[in-house]
């Protein structure tokens, strides 16, 4: 749920990385025949300054589901790191004095030999512990939603020897009782009685904000126990966007609501969508130039629909859109959304509208940089106004630029909102999506975005 700093082992784990690829380096270079090693030293003093700042932002060191996953994440990075060291070979106009061949196998060997690395040293800590068959026995203080949560996550951890055996609540058990598959040992009242009578090492508070006074009093009481004491701040209950634990000057700030795709998580979305769109336009010039001479031959008027519509942080900006419908007037602030046999769309709009051509222009938008390829899509800004108030955290959708396609759009939340549970609906995959984002998921939903072109949704 939260972020923690990072650890003693990651950062061993990131010495580790840099070490396996500074030795590859002048490897590949002696095997090549080259005498003089000065000429790698750009590259191999530039190369862990880049890994520290791409693998900590890149969460290259947190625990994952699969070892693909893990993978993946590594080979991101790690093309990352290459790629920038091949931008700052060609600025700084040295390219030419290294050899092509080095280069790529160092790529190439580089990434396997991380992810066997990472691979490895997973198994061997996962063997370590399993074979650990000594359990610190820990205890939950109150019965709620965040404590099934952590009971689920701690106990079914495989790198925490801490476990929770029961939990300790004033309320009756019965069809309230939150936590599943643990026993009640008692009350607040008694908390350093059951502490001392079931040797528990640690206690989880999780507890709501206002019990705060609570959990000062309980503490004290187990202060000369000399037991671990965690408090885990009942937040469930707030709309949270991208949460997070930080620390200034030793003050822990929770991050209730804070745009997840910072620093190098920016950065590596821009490369991305800059890169990725420079290939789109290039693939899809064909479509660009048909499309185009289609409308102006089908119908008197703009090739482009132009819109304002609310972008990163709600700035405005100006989408664009092949025109597929004939000139129209409306009233002011008002946007009639498109509907299934809409006479306002002429034939041409109509094909260019299901197979979402009228959508390519939105790459010049990415270029520019007012949306980026994948994220909540953009609305017109009277059907913001409008639903702002009707839905909660609407407006966070904006905490991250707009995208050309989103989760929402994959999973079938396409086409007109004419129903509040629609628009709901496709909020909460938004929310799912910035609290979630990786550029993992970026590719899924890009990938995902090709079967549903032709959704019948679209019209």
């Amino acid at each position: 749920m939260l972020r923690s700093s990072s650890t003693v082992s990651s950062k061993l784990q990131l010495l580790l990385d840099i070490s396996v690829i500074e030795g590859l380096l002048f490897l590949l270079a002696y095997q090549k025949g080259i005498v003089d090693f000065k000429l790698y030293y750009y590259p191999a003093t530039v190369t862990p300054i880049l890994m520290w700042f791409i693998y900590s932002n890149a969460g290259i060191y947190r625990r994952f589901s699969s070892n693909i996953n893990r993978s993946l994440n590594v080979l991101w990075a790690w093309t990352k790191v290459v790629s920038m060291m091949v931008v700052l070979a060609f600025i700084a106009k040295i390219s030419s004095v290294f050899s092509r061949e080095i280069v790529i196998l160092w790529f190439v060997i580089g990434a396997i030999t991380q992810i066997s690395v990472h691979i490895g040293i997973n198994y061997l800590s996962n063997k370590y512990l399993s074979k650990s068959k000594e359990k610190v026995p820990s205890v939950l203080v109150g019965n709620s939603e965040l404590g099934n949560y952590l009971v689920e996550h701690i106990n079914n951890n495989p790198w925490t020897l801490h476990k929770i055996v029961g939990v300790i609540c004033d309320e009756e058990t019965g069809n309230d009782w939150h936590v599943k598959g643990l026993p009640k040992l008692g009350t607040i009242d008694e908390l350093r009685d059951l502490v001392e009578k079931y040797h528990i090492r640690r206690v989880y508070f999780a507890l709501p904000l206002k019990t705060s006074h609570q959990v000062r009093e309980m503490q004290l009481t187990l202060l000369d126990l000399n037991i671990d004491i965690i408090w885990a701040p009942d937040i469930f209950g707030l709309h949270m966007i991208s949460p997070s634990v930080k620390e200034v000057a030793g003050v822990p700030l929770y991050y209730l609501s804070e745009s997840p795709i910072v620093e190098g998580a920016r950065f590596s979305k821009m490369l991305f969508d800059k890169l990725v769109t420079l290939i789109a336009i290039i693939v899809f010039s064909p479509f660009i130039v048909g499309a185009a001479i289609a409308i102006k031959i089908s119908s008197p008027g703009p090739l482009f629909f132009r819109q304002e519509r609310h972008g990163l942080d709600g700035k405005i900006f100006e989408i664009l859109k092949f025109r597929s419908m004939h000139l129209h007037h409306e009233k002011a602030g008002q946007v009639t959304q498109a509907k299934a046999n809409d006479a306002r769309v002429f034939a041409v709009g109509s094909f260019i509208r299901k197979t979402s051509i009228d959508e390519l222009p939105q790459l010049f938008n990415v270029l520019k940089g007012d949306m980026s390829l994948v994220g909540p899509r953009p609305h017109a800004k009277a059907h913001n106004e409008y639903y702002t108030g009707k839905i909660s955290s609407y407006m966070s959708r904006h905490r991250i630029l707009p995208g050309m396609t989103g989760l929402a759009q994959v999973n079938g939340c396409r086409g007109e909102t004419d129903t509040l549970e629609k628009m709901e609906k496709r909020v909460e995959y938004d929310l799912t999506y910035i609290n979630n984002w990786s550029i993992w998921m970026d590719i899924r939903i890009m990938i995902k975005t090709v079967y549903t072109l032709f959704s019948k949704n679209a019209y």
